[in-house]
């Protein structure tokens, strides 16, 4: 079949339903581009593109901010349409200004939320009593490798190697769509092992390292995290706060914060030094030199 190509004249939904099986193919998280493909046709659906304004935009974003909805969600939502326009200006030779180019809000500061050692200790117990019996070796190896919940949910037997203790994440699994490595601690392992040794009890053939015992893969985790963190008696943690709980405590041991950017696969520096403030005495000794200044 021929795709047959919109022009700038055509409605949006005509542009975006090309885009979703041309560009859009090769979107990190086809699932959210979907959803907000369709978010945008249910009000613009008809428009031409041509007709789209700038100010339409505008008023959109004055909109959804007065229906509470957060600056990283408009941004999102206007970041998948702006794409939509520019890839068909560079592709498709469309001659139209993009109405949706820097319309972006200031970003809030990323959440920063990491557990202490009591709370992972309380946690890592009521995970133990759980009913999904997964979730306790998925929070360990959260913790110990600082993978994100994709990754992990993700992750396929055959990209982990326990001789040289590490796994191997392909361009297509990781968020910055670059290969990834990750070291692996002896917890790590460990839970890794309880993996294959449950996946080997209930005479399941993997698919993926995290199953459930009617031979599926797990795909969602929230649930049971949630039981276990109430639990736990953990207040206002979250699934990806693991991920920070890894990078805090790395740094307030002393691991270089360039060696915690490659652990994380942070595409700069800049996504990491939000843990700066963690490293140990570093200012400290800093102004500890002025020690020895001669008064006068």
């Amino acid at each position: 079949m021929q795709l047959e190509l919109p022009e700038p004249t055509d409605t949006l939904t005509t542009l975006l339903d090309a885009y979703c099986l041309t560009g859009g193919r090769d979107h990190r998280g086809m699932h959210r581009l979907k959803w907000t493909l369709d978010f945008w046709k249910s009000r613009y659906g008809e428009t031409p593109v041509n007709q789209i304004s700038r100010r339409d935009l505008s008023l959109h974003i004055e909109s959804r901010r007065i229906q509470g909805k957060s600056n990283s969600t408009i941004n999102r939502e206007i970041s998948i349409l702006s794409a939509a326009i520019n890839y068909a200006v560079r592709r498709w030779g469309w001659q139209i200004n993009n109405p949706a180019s820097g319309l972006y809000l200031k970003p809030p500061p990323g959440r920063l939320r990491w557990l202490s050692l009591t709370e992972a200790t309380r946690l890592l117990a009521a995970a133990r009593q759980s009913q999904a019996p997964h979730l306790h070796d998925f929070i360990v190896l959260a913790m110990n490798t600082g993978m994100r919940r994709s990754e992990l949910l993700r992750l396929f037997p055959g990209q982990i190697d326990l001789f040289t203790k590490k796994i191997l994440l392909e361009p297509e699994q990781t968020k910055n769509g670059k290969r990834r490595v990750i070291p692996l601690n002896n917890r790590a392992i460990g839970a890794i092992r309880s993996r294959i040794q449950f996946n080997q009890d209930n005479g399941i053939t993997p698919t993926r390292l995290f199953m459930q015992k009617n031979g599926r893969p797990v795909v969602q985790i929230n649930s049971a995290f949630k039981v276990a963190v109430d639990l736990a008696g953990v207040e206002d943690f979250r699934v990806h706060d693991l991920r920070h709980t890894f990078a805090s405590w790395l740094v307030s041991s002393g691991v270089p914060l360039p060696e915690v950017r490659d652990l994380l696969g942070h595409s700069s520096i800049k996504e990491t030094e939000r843990y700066a403030h963690l490293q140990p005495g570093l200012l400290h000794k800093a102004v500890s030199v002025l020690d020895d200044m001669p008064c006068t």
